[in-house]
């Protein structure tokens, strides 16, 4: 039986070396290719609904203003649009927002409620540094990004963007660990981001209230190619050297072929976890 993943003192960052979390993030801010960007959007899994709009009932505005921190290329973003949110998606990388943009108007979720009011809004810029106005948002989310900011400086410019009774929520999907072909699937793909129980993110309680943490499990169809290509969006694949790609693709293709037998093409149902974190705002005194 392989082991678990280790509990993490709450608070503590994922990412406790800023040198190697600005490197890792790097990959994604400013080195992802247009390509790149493309296959993060096809593969990486969705947010269950019942997640967003649980997120979204806790902001007391019926069409809540929502701030997307690291929104990547969109794959929040468009979910919150569906629940009728109005977003500013905020993502400093040209490809992933270029991304971001193309699937945007694949739809009619970009519409505002008159045309001078788009209810999507681009912001190529970082979590640390929005450029939003003071106190304009009702949710302040990050999805699968948290750990690549500046502690202190995303905390207080959250702080000074959410209104009274703001919502800040914290998201992510990780791959169910509990599962153990999938434990192992996570140590092979070398997937750092699985879930450590009892972790909180890190904030300062004079800025924010306590923490409210939901999990909720699911399954995803995917098939053995999706799970290789999957494994090429990760940072620990796109900061690798050729040398280390190679190795990860040999044993990849062991297990997913030769131990797990797996026919090509065909999907398999894939454990996820998605763990939401959600902080409340005390309201206008």
């Amino acid at each position: 039986m392989p082991s678990r993943p280790k509990s993490r003192p709450g608070q503590q960052a994922l990412i406790t070396d800023p040198d190697r979390r600005r490197r890792l993030g790097a990959s994604f801010s400013t080195d992802t290719s247009l390509q790149e960007a493309w296959s993060y959007d096809a593969v990486r899994p969705r947010y269950p609904r019942e997640v967003v709009a649980r997120m979204l009932a806790l902001s007391p505005a019926a069409h809540p203003v929502v701030a997307d921190l690291g929104a990547g290329t969109g794959i929040l973003t468009r979910a919150l649009l569906e629940h009728g949110a109005d977003v500013h998606a905020v993502e400093p990388s040209i490809a992933m927002t270029e991304v971001l943009a193309a699937r945007s108007e694949e739809s009619d979720q970009t519409r505002g409620r008159d045309a001078a009011s788009p209810r999507l809004q681009v912001h190529r810029t970082t979590a640390e540094e929005t450029g939003l106005e003071e106190a304009s948002c009702d949710v302040v989310v990050a999805a699968q990004a948290w750990h690549w900011f500046d502690d202190a400086l995303v905390q207080q410019e959250v702080r000074r963007i959410l209104r009274p009774g703001g919502v800040l929520a914290v998201v992510a999907n990780y791959l169910d660990t509990s599962v153990p072909w999938v434990h192992r699937l996570t140590r092979i793909m070398r997937a750092g981001d699985v879930y450590r129980p009892g972790w909180t993110p890190p904030v300062d309680p004079a800025l924010f209230g306590a923490w409210t943490t939901r999990e909720t499990r699911w399954e995803r169809s995917i098939t053995p190619e999706e799970i290789r290509t999957l494994s090429t969006t990760l940072s620990s694949w796109l900061s690798a050297d050729e040398p280390a790609r190679e190795r990860r693709r040999a044993n990849l293709d062991w297990y997913l072929d030769e131990h797990l037998e797996l026919p090509p093409g065909e999907p398999v149902q894939l454990p996820y976890l998605t763990v939401l974190h959600t902080s409340v705002l005390p309201g206008p005194t």
